[in-house]
């Protein structure tokens, strides 16, 4: 088959599959936005007003501690104007008629409240209840919170609290959170204020240890696969076929290309290509003010490799061997995941889903190499079409983002991936070729 038949079938061919998952979603109606905390906010000045009692809520809080035995405590602080505060005060029934009706009517995400108590605290209302089975043990005596976690299709859950916190029982260690979430060693914080945390994703889960070792938290992660391992798999394969899929296609397309079209240019001509990747790259990260956080840094990293490479393989194309190349493509992205990762808290694997795509673009220098060489190409094949799948894992099931965001965002890159990787790819095929005839020079020269 000719090269351009073969690229006009696999478009066809991805165009087909990139339509399947957005084809096969069921088209079931999202319900209604529900507040985490009901009488937080403008439901509750709602509810007044509907009772005849006009209220302004001027802040409010909610704090929800998570027990050993499952059930959750939840507290709302909810600090009023002075005319509805002295009403309450003076009328408490009025209270808890008002903070009833507004559960009772509206779109509340709690509806399994228990031992509902209301009283007032100067012109703060204090709301308290109990919710039943909020979180399940797991491994290592582990607290897994799956209250808020959903595989199916629920209407978005919004934070009507100036401040939403999470807490395990007392003495335990916050070990894992969705990364939208602010996080300390104990609690996690949502905020209206904060449009990333302004509402709780349908795959949100939290883990709670007895401390902050690494065997308590490589237990917490092991508790999360046992307990979201069906939903993981599915939305895994939502998620990574397509994108797999097209990065094996493009993968044999760009070495299929090269091999048929070898025209012996040498690392001269693509290492200023290489170079000018990264700074492009570099530009971009300017562009979008990427300055902080695991993935800014290894996104700025990406790019000084891409100069770096593209600078050495211009002026000494000889010091670049199959084994260098591998070190300075692989080396430091892996050693500023971990150290990422260590800073980040409970939210490391996002470091884990950074060196997937950025590792996926840089191997394709080493696979020319190889490939130019007639070396072991399987192994670095496999790690760059792997790059969806390991990207997926730790985010959708955990991450809250939505399959399909995830998804699309991985089509995306695919296409960035391989343009960028063609180019890359063929670098590493022409220091393949100056290895080649530095070999083939030393042969035909006469002994001394």
């Amino acid at each position: 088959m000719r090269p351009r038949t073969l690229a006009l079938a696999a478009l066809a061919l991805l165009v087909a599959l990139a339509a399947l998952p957005m084809g096969s979603v069921p088209a079931e109606a999202r319900p209604p936005p529900e507040a985490v905390c009901g009488v937080c906010g403008e439901t509750f000045q709602e509810a007044g007003s509907d009772a005849g009692i006009p209220l302004t809520v001027e802040s409010s809080t909610l704090r929800v501690r998570v027990n050993d035995d499952g059930s959750g405590t939840w507290t709302a602080r909810i600090d009023l104007d002075d005319g509805s505060a002295a009403t309450f005060r003076e009328s408490p029934e009025q209270l808890d008629r008002v903070v009833r009706r507004t559960f009772e009517d509206y779109h509340v995400f709690t509806d399994d409240r228990r031992r509902l108590e209301t009283r007032m605290d100067g012109d703060t209302a204090v709301v308290t209840f109990e919710v039943p089975d909020m979180a399940s043990r797991g491994y290592g005596d582990v607290l897994v919170v799956d209250y808020f976690h959903d595989d199916g299709v629920r209407g978005t859950v919004y934070v009507d609290a100036d401040r939403f916190a999470m807490t395990g029982p007392e003495g335990s260690s916050l070990l894992t959170a969705p990364s939208e979430a602010r996080t300390n060693s104990t609690t996690a914080v949502w905020s209206a204020a904060d449009e990333g945390a302004s509402s709780i994703g349908s795959q949100t889960y939290l883990t709670f240890g007895p401390d902050a070792g690494l065997a308590t938290t490589a237990a917490a992660y092991a508790s999360l696969a046992a307990d979201s391992g069906p939903g993981i798999l599915t939305n895994l394969a939502w998620v990574a076929f397509v994108p797999t899929l097209a990065l094996i296609i493009g993968v044999l397309l760009v070495r299929h290309v090269d091999r048929r079209f070898d025209d012996e240019r040498g690392a001269g001509r693509f290492g200023p290509v290489v170079a000018g990747l990264g700074v492009l790259w570099g530009l971009c990260l300017l562009v979008v003010s990427a300055f902080s956080g695991s993935v800014a840094a290894m996104a700025w990293l990406l790019a000084v490799q891409l100069v770096a490479l593209g600078v050495v393989s211009t002026v000494r194309p000889e010091a670049l061997g199959f084994r260098g190349l591998v070190a300075a493509t692989v080396g430091p992205q892996v050693a500023v995941a971990v150290v990422t990762a260590v800073l980040s808290g409970p939210s490391p694997w996002v470091s884990v889903s950074a060196l997937a795509l950025e590792t996926a673009v840089l191997l394709f220098l080493p696979l020319g190499y190889a490939a130019r060489r007639d070396g072991h190409t399987r192994p670095l094949s496999l790690a760059i079409v792997a790059a969806p799948a390991v990207f997926a894992v730790p985010l959708v099931p955990f991450g809250g983002y939505g399959v399909l965001f995830v998804g699309l965002l991985l089509v995306v890159w695919v296409v960035v991936t391989l343009a960028t990787g063609s180019l890359v790819y063929r670098l590493g095929w022409a220091l393949g070729g100056e290895s080649t005839r530095g070999q083939a020079d030393d042969s035909t020269r006469p002994a001394t």
